[in-house]
């Protein structure tokens, strides 16, 4: 059996043999668009059923220009660079649509819930600083007073209501506070909204890291690192110190007098929180989370029950 070189460039599919002879070629498009259409595609050449073939783009690499010219796929090399610049942008923007993978929109998503739940408490304080100057004698926890607010209005409506020492409110006052609490009570709605889809996203491509901690957890460790990649390649050290650079620097920086950390956000997971030993169980769940993270990242292979099982036989006696 004969042997093919087969090489694909901007302009077309080119077959050689290993002297260098063409031997058979199919070209693209002069549409730019096109060509790139059909340089991604990467149809089998049938036309080479019969041949031994292999890629090598040596040949056409050479003398593509002369080709091009050669085989009347333009009229001269002007041309050709014209076509060439134009194809090469059209591929640089092709490559950058499959750049950004779904975990950075879950980073994104990430960040937004965090800031939503920053503005939501902001404004939780704020209104109940505002309405105590009306009703100072009430007592109630901030989500508490936004729905008493929305539903009762002025202190005086509310069933417990005796006496108070506070401002009154007029008709405008009492709406526009009440207009306040329903919006802090629409970002709370849209929080439960984005906190679902973040849930839902994290379990989807992060299936064994989120079996071990919570998918909310998850999806802040995701936003440190940065990158599902970057977590997959980082130490068990550096994944149960996460969140705490600030105060690892500190104790790099003064040893005698910081203590080196023993945990960062791994602190808020279950597993370290129920346990005695809390160092010894970060630095176990830090460990299992380095390996579930690989494992997403590079295979995708579910070992979520084996992960947990594990995790459950190591820990159980601390």
């Amino acid at each position: 059996m004969q042997k093919a070189l087969i090489a694909r460039c901007p302009m077309g599919v080119f077959a050689f043999s290993e002297a260098g002879e063409l031997i058979f070629y199919r070209l693209f498009s002069r549409n730019p668009a096109q060509a790139l259409a059909d340089f991604m595609s990467k149809a089998p050449l049938n036309e080479m059923k019969d041949y031994d073939v292999r890629e090598d783009d040596l040949f056409i690499r050479k003398n593509m220009r002369q080709y091009a010219v050669n085989l009347g796929f333009c009229a001269d090399e002007g041309e050709f660079n014209a076509f060439i610049s134009r194809f090469c942008a059209l591929l640089s923007s092709e490559n950058l649509k499959g750049s950004v993978g779904r975990d950075r929109l879950i980073i994104q998503a990430s960040n937004a819930l965090e800031d939503l739940n920053k503005v939501s408490s902001l404004l939780l304080e704020r209104l109940y600083e505002w309405y105590t100057l009306h009703y100072p004698e009430i007592r109630l926890d901030r989500k508490q007073l936004m729905e008493s607010v929305i539903k009762y209005g002025r202190r005086e409506n509310f069933p417990s209501f005796r006496s108070s020492s506070g401002a009154p409110l007029s008709d405008s006052d009492e709406s526009v506070v009440v207009e306040y609490s329903r919006m802090i009570k629409e970002i709370s709605g849209r929080e439960k909204i984005l906190e679902k889809y973040l849930k839902a996203s994290v379990k989807e491509m992060m299936p064994n890291f989120s079996s071990l901690v919570e998918p909310m957890l998850a999806s802040r460790f995701l936003a440190h690192a940065g990158s599902l990649e970057k977590l997959a390649r980082l130490p068990s050290s550096a994944i149960q110190l996460m969140g705490a650079e600030k105060a690892l620097f500190r104790h790099l920086k003064n040893k005698k007098k910081d203590k080196s950390p023993k945990f960062g956000i791994i602190f808020m997971s279950s597993w370290v929180q129920n346990s005695k030993e809390k160092g010894k169980a970060a630095r176990l769940l830090s460990s299992k989370l380095m390996i579930a993270a690989k494992i997403d990242f590079y295979s995708g292979r579910d070992e979520s029950e084996r992960l947990k099982k594990e995790l459950v036989e190591e820990t159980k006696n601390l």
